[in-house]
């Protein structure tokens, strides 16, 4: 087998802490890339120290980069009810232009992220918050203007081709031939149906665009962001009770896009995580493997070293341990509705209670009716 080797990375966002020395030279090698997430720009953010310290060439803002929209209370009776079958105003609201400006000015004035931007060069995508309304798909009217102010928010050149392209998809490719790097950004909002109607997430204009990016010039590394999950096991736990936003919930549109990955990067080799949790201490190994599953590389090391040390660290806790990623369609039964199942049975089991307890009083009341009687 040859020495190099083309690994597609797929990125499932979900929710990780906020996190790039400039790779503004195309064919500079990069060796070290860092992801982030869910930045509230009004809250504290530490993390980015150690984002610098980890000193990677490149930054990817997976979405929610900053909270643009805003809460009401969580009210389920009174004037204004924002829970509950009743509710009569949504929970979510969008913010001005001027006010969503403001934040993301607020998010990039902030200390460690300047540093960081000095050093790295700064991509990314958006999730629901910063697209500007939480959950939001196609229909929401504020999304030109929120465009143009993350795209401002993340340096895009004036007369860069997202400025006037429906979406924010992008893509990036970093080093020199034979160490190529290509990192694929998708847009999860511009174009997305309504979440109960099965449609699109990407939109035709998207997945023509996807399409010619994965069949185009190749890379070693490809690596796609998406700011929801693809492989959305654990979310779908939830369900029937409340539904986590994922690619789940537009099952063709998951197929095809699995489709598309099978048919344009065949290579012949893929990542694994396996964790062994019998080890003293646990250990953690990374390895690709070939079509015929043996291990082309890995690297193995104790899990203890991706934990904090000294009065930082977190206590045990015992994990579940899953040897490949599964589909949340491939979980047991009583996997995927334990939730549900513990909910309702409490449910069933306090009516219960209540019927017998009610049952009791009026057995009792009625003895005590008779005895009154009889008396």
């Amino acid at each position: 087998m040859a020495a190099t080797f083309r690994l597609l990375i797929l990125l499932l966002i979900v929710v990780v802490p906020p996190f790039v020395r400039a790779a503004r030279d195309a064919d500079a090698v990069v060796s070290r890339i860092a992801f982030g997430s869910c930045a509230n720009q009004s809250a504290p953010q530490p993390i980015w120290d150690a984002v610098v310290a980890f000193d990677p060439q490149v930054f990817v803002w997976l979405g929610d980069n900053v909270y643009g929209d805003n809460k009401r209370p969580f009210r389920v009776f009174g004037k204004e009810r924002t829970v509950g079958p009743w509710k009569n105003v949504p929970r979510f609201y969008p913010s001005t232009e001027q006010e969503l400006r403001r934040r993301y000015q607020l998010a990039k004035a902030k200390p460690g992220y300047a540093s960081l931007r000095e050093r790295a060069q700064v991509i990314g995508t958006w999730d629901d918050h910063d697209y500007g309304l939480n959950d939001a798909g196609k229909e929401f009217s504020g999304k030109v203007f929120t465009q143009r102010l993350l795209l401002d928010f993340l340096d895009e050149a004036e007369d860069s081709k997202r400025r006037k392209q429906a979406g924010v998809y992008t893509s990036h490719m970093f080093g020199p031939e034979g160490k190529r790097v290509k990192v694929i950004l998708l847009d999860t909002r511009y174009h997305r149906d309504p979440l109960l109607s099965d449609g699109t997430i990407l939109g035709d204009p998207q997945w023509q665009w996807l399409e010619r990016e994965l069949h185009g010039p190749q890379s070693e590394i490809t690596v796609i962001g998406s700011s929801i999950q693809v492989l959305s096991n654990l979310s779908a736990t939830t369900g029937p009770l409340f539904y986590v936003e994922s690619w789940a919930r537009f099952p063709r549109e998951r197929e095809r896009l699995f489709r598309l990955i099978e048919s344009s990067k065949c290579q012949p080799n893929f990542g694994a995580i396996e964790i062994d949790w019998n080890a003293l201490p646990p250990r953690i190994k990374l390895e690709l493997r070939d079509v015929e599953g043996r291990s082309v590389h890995s690297v193995e090391f104790p899990i203890s070293e991706l934990q904090p040390s000294g009065a930082l660290a977190m206590k045990k806790q015992e994990h579940a341990f899953q040897r490949h990623c599964t589909l949340e369609t491939e979980l047991p039964w009583l996997t995927q509705y334990w939730l549900a199942l513990l909910f309702f049975g409490t449910i069933a089991v306090f009516i219960i209670a209540v019927v017998l307890l009610a049952i009791t009083c009026l057995s009792s009341i009625l003895t005590c009716s008779k005895k009154t009687k009889k008396e």
